[in-house]
């Protein structure tokens, strides 16, 4: 899969944990596959994977031929969410702060909607995150044409309103 086909699954398959991947694939190959959001791949392995667990364990082939299969299907998977990470960075975009990055603006606009006008500090209250994070934020959205900052009559704080 690549980063430019679909970025969306790119990010999705990034986030998810490396271990917990290995380990359900190892284990259970199919439900790896679907953990990682890898659908069709995960049919298509057990369509394979159930006759070769499910068959006579005397048979050294048909055994052979199940450890390479978890063993390879595992490595795959895995490596899947290494290539999926590397290509979410050159997205440009780090998976887990792409999210926070979301979350954040989202929690600012709902703050400055129903506040009303807010001032840094009040961001900085609300969300926990640090002053220079929330301005570069607060930027961002007024770039956008999302939220507009003046001063405030009173004392001339700088507040942001929304759009």
């Amino acid at each position: 899969m690549t980063a430019a086909a679909n970025p969306r699954k790119v990010k999705k398959l990034a986030k998810k944990n490396t271990w917990i991947a290995g380990l359900l694939t190892f284990f259970i190959t199919p439900a790896g596959y679907f953990y990682t959001g890898r659908q069709k791949l995960a049919l298509i392995v057990l369509v394979i994977w159930l006759p070769l667990i499910m068959a006579d364990t005397d048979n050294e082939t048909l055994s052979a031929l199940l450890g390479v299969l978890v063993i390879g299907a595992t490595i795959e998977n895995v490596v899947a969410i290494h290539r999926a990470r590397a290509a979410a960075k050159e997205l440009g975009v780090d998976a887990e702060q792409a999210e926070e990055t979301g979350n954040l603006r989202i929690e600012l606009l709902k703050l400055v909607q129903q506040k009303g006008p807010v001032t840094m500090a009040d961001c900085v209250i609300q969300t926990g995150k640090e002053v220079d994070e929330i301005r570069s934020m607060l930027v961002q959205l007024e770039s956008q044409d999302l939220v507009r900052s003046g001063n405030r009559d009173s004392d001339g704080a700088v507040i942001y309103t929304i759009v």
